[in-house]
């Protein structure tokens, strides 16, 4: 019997959105931004330079010095870093410092067709049959729970 070996191909990590990045204070040494980090990166992934590429060929290119706070899509993580190199392709960070969320308390509202979701952006309403979005992320999950509401006809 021959011994098969599958070579699985390295995964390569999803690139930042630009539009994912906010500037939260501009000094005179460096800048402070916030990262709401996209569905499929995960912690291991700061480690790769390119993944802010298309940061880098936007506005809100990173310079050496600047600090970077990033949250995970779902909220589970934090890390803060400095970047460390920079250039049009790529972004080096510090070795981040992470702070790990313990998970919800209270779970999000849901009835029998729909549920209110966290979309990384805010709080929406999906339904359950097919994963449709059925509303615009809101600021709360209370407002994205009265949107549920919203979904039924109204009895008169």
């Amino acid at each position: 019997m021959k011994d098969e070996t599958v070579e699985l191909a390295p995964r390569k990590p999803a690139e930042i959105d630009p539009r994912l990045v906010t500037l939260n204070s501009n000094g005179f040494g460096w800048r402070e931004y916030m990262v709401r980090m996209p569905k499929e990166i995960v912690l291991d992934d700061l480690k790769e330079p390119g993944i802010w590429r298309r940061v880098q060929s936007s506005g809100n290119s990173l310079r050496k010095h600047d600090r970077v706070y990033m949250v995970a899509f779902d909220e589970s993580w934090s890390a803060e870093s400095i970047v460390t190199d920079s250039d049009m392709k790529k972004a080096v960070l510090s070795k981040p410092r992470v702070t790990t969320f313990s998970a919800r308390f209270d779970g999000l509202f849901e009835d029998e067709k729909y549920r209110v979701m966290w979309t990384g952006s805010g709080f929406a309403v999906e339904r359950k049959a097919d994963g449709h979005r059925m509303t615009q992320p809101v600021a709360s999950a209370a407002v994205a729970e009265r949107d549920l509401r919203q979904l039924y006809p109204v009895k008169v």
